[in-house]
């Protein structure tokens, strides 16, 4: 009933003034916030750093504009809280962050605020960024270059900060990336043409972003050529498998398309030539 009878007295001597604080409240959920309640009314809610910073308490007067100011400062706080949480998975771009921030409905205004804010206190850096997905790209993804570049403009660094972090990428460190790679695919394709083999681990270099350079490089210091007997292996494994595909056609078609087949896999004419002939014996022979 006291409590009752003194919000009466201040919401009567507050008739002609601005609405006065009635009640703080601990939100439930959220240890650190708090709901104000303006005249006995439910009105915002602030972070406990704005409550701390403004001094807020039962019987202050609060104006429109200073509600504006308080809702504006507890959603900056909120803003930056969400960002320092986003930042503590790792590191992130100012892009990310703000675009971040703005697809949780925060304003751009207050999105590009805490990115300042958190630029100045050196939790967002660019730079710092850019050299340290470059140094990853390059020693846990073996990604090439142009890969690395194609990813950090997505992540809206500038060109010169791109260029920048590449030097922590030098030529031998490329080379040794685009051999291991090259060497996974001869393993890959042991049986598959010489000519194919070389094919695939150009095809492999270029989407994983190596320039021209590195790949003739490459294919320079890795040897893809297999002795005739391993190519002939290699061809007779594939032709089996399309003389099959195409048993129901008579030998002459047949022949033709096992042929084209082949060549287009990169077998020689004279190996295709052999093989065509001992099938065509086998069926002879049946």
């Amino acid at each position: 009933m006291a409590e009752k009878n003194k919000l009466e007295q201040l919401t009567q001597k507050n008739e002609n003034t601005f609405p006065l604080i009635t009640k703080i409240e601990v939100q439930k959920k959220a240890k650190e916030r708090y709901n104000i309640y303006l005249n006995g009314e439910y009105a915002f809610p602030v972070d406990e750093a704005i409550l701390v910073k403004y001094i807020l308490h039962k019987g202050m007067e609060i104006s429109p504009e200073f509600r504006a100011e308080l809702e504006e400062q507890d959603g900056f706080h909120k803003a930056y809280n969400r960002a320092l949480n986003y930042l503590n998975y790792g590191l992130r771009s100012e892009k990310e962050v703000r675009d971040d921030l703005i697809k949780h409905e925060i304003t751009f205004a207050t999105a590009q605020a805490v990115v300042d804010k958190l630029k100045m206190q050196n939790y967002i850096n660019d730079s710092t960024y850019a050299e340290s997905y470059t140094r990853t790209g390059a020693n846990l993804g073996g990604k090439g270059p142009r890969v690395i570049t194609q990813e950090l403009k997505k992540r809206g660094i500038g060109d010169e900060t791109i260029s920048q972090a590449l030097e922590q990428y030098p030529f031998e460190q490329m080379l040794e990336n685009g051999l291991a790679l090259a060497e996974k695919v001869v393993k890959r394709t042991a049986r598959s043409s010489s000519r194919e083999t070389k094919n695939k681990i150009q095809q492999n270099l270029m989407q994983k972003g190596f320039s021209s350079d590195i790949i003739q490089e490459v294919l320079q210091n890795i040897d893809t050529q297999k002795d005739d007997e391993d190519e002939y292996a290699a061809l007779k494994d594939q032709g089996d498998k399309l003389w099959r595909k195409h048993s129901r056609l008579d030998l002459s078609k047949k022949k033709q398309k096992v042929k084209t087949s082949l060549f287009q896999k990169g077998f020689p004419g004279d190996l295709i030539s052999q093989f065509v002939t001992e099938k065509e014996m086998e069926e002879e022979d049946e």
